[in-house]
């Protein structure tokens, strides 16, 4: 590895450990303290006979939005290494979850073997992907994603797409695509995303030439 890859790796580590050190603290206080207020909420309206105050099934409500929001948080904060499945079969779980969370469709397709990916690099292809949806579940609306890898390819290339409302030309990327564009980088590659406004968006992680 070259300086700079050594460089770019203490930068990711230490990025994870700040990642990982803020989830525990949202989870062991903002996460615990709602859930708490909630479960107490639950209790008094069972305990109400009637229908219960509009303003305090209003708060009950937003509190809920806030715990789900924040557990969402939370998982795009925790590292996830690479399970005993595989690459592959790690993406195929963060597939199936994000259906089964969030009603949005994704279609895997892969071809070649993970095994020519360095773990480091397998490890950014999770990250990013992962990241990808989440900006496919906040910001474009569509109900189908399509994630494609190309393993076998030089150099080895994947793909999120969607069908959602694109990206406006000339916007600021955000945070969530800097920090791709940052893993890429790290591992010697590149990212590119090609969007058009009202026809979607598709993120390519090329790896290193």
């Amino acid at each position: 590895m070259t300086d700079d890859g050594f460089a770019h790796q203490a930068v990711e580590d230490a990025v994870a450990r700040e990642r990982a050190h803020i989830a525990r603290e949202l989870h062991d206080g903002v996460a615990t303290d709602l859930a708490g207020a909630i479960s107490l909420f639950k209790v008094y309206m069972e305990k109400r006979k009637g229908q219960p105050d509009p303003n305090l099934k209003n708060v009950f409500e937003i509190l809920e939005r806030l715990l789900k929001h924040v557990r969402e948080t939370l998982a795009d904060l925790r590292p996830a290494g690479i399970g005993p499945d595989g690459l592959v079969g790690d993406l195929r779980s963060q597939a199936d979850e994000f259906a089964r969370l969030y009603g949005i469709r994704v279609e895997l397709s892969s071809n070649g073997t993970e095994d020519q990916l360095s773990p480091h690099q397998r490890e950014v292809v999770a990250q990013v992907v992962r990241e990808a949806l989440t900006n496919v579940r906040r910001h474009s609306g569509s109900s189908i994603c399509r994630v494609k890898t190309a393993f076998d390819a030089r150099p080895f290339l994947v793909e999120v797409s969607d069908e959602g409302r694109g990206m406006v030309a000339g916007g600021r990327p955000g945070f969530g695509l800097v920090g791709m564009r940052e893993r890429a980088a790290g591992i010697g590659g590149r990212l590119e995303v090609v969007s058009t406004e009202g026809r979607g968006t598709t993120v390519f992680l090329f790896g290193p030439a």
